[in-house]
């Protein structure tokens, strides 16, 4: 089981990035240069499903879901690579264009019915 780690708000993230989960200073091969988000850290998505059920005391109840876009970056220190997630940090105009592709790369703008 992963460290319990605190919160702190999105546009905190690139200082909080700097520190490893034993709360020391990350090293990089610049020592002089810390990470930064956009240059040093490629970018990847996760697609995962948000799901509703139309009536939950109905046995056999239309189920609904909508794609939720995730977004991460994987960056690398001297003890090798982490992943960082930066959904709300990446912000709205990054989950738009997703939603966007998503979209265009479906049939049609609805919720999967199951």
């Amino acid at each position: 089981m992963p460290p319990p780690i605190h919160s702190f708000p999105a546009a905190e993230l690139p200082l909080a990035v700097q520190i490893d989960v034993d709360e020391k200073r990350r090293k990089t091969e610049n020592m002089r240069r810390p990470i930064d988000l956009v240059r040093d850290c490629e970018l990847s998505t996760l697609v995962q499903y948000e799901c509703s059920i139309d009536h939950p005391e109905i046995r056999d109840s239309r189920v609904r879901c909508w794609p939720v876009q995730r977004f991460f970056r994987q960056c690398r220190d001297k003890k090798g690579k982490f992943t960082v997630e930066t959904t709300a940090w990446e912000g709205p105009a990054a989950a738009a264009a997703a939603a966007t592709a998503t979209a265009a790369s479906s049939k049609t703008n609805t919720p999967t019915q199951h």
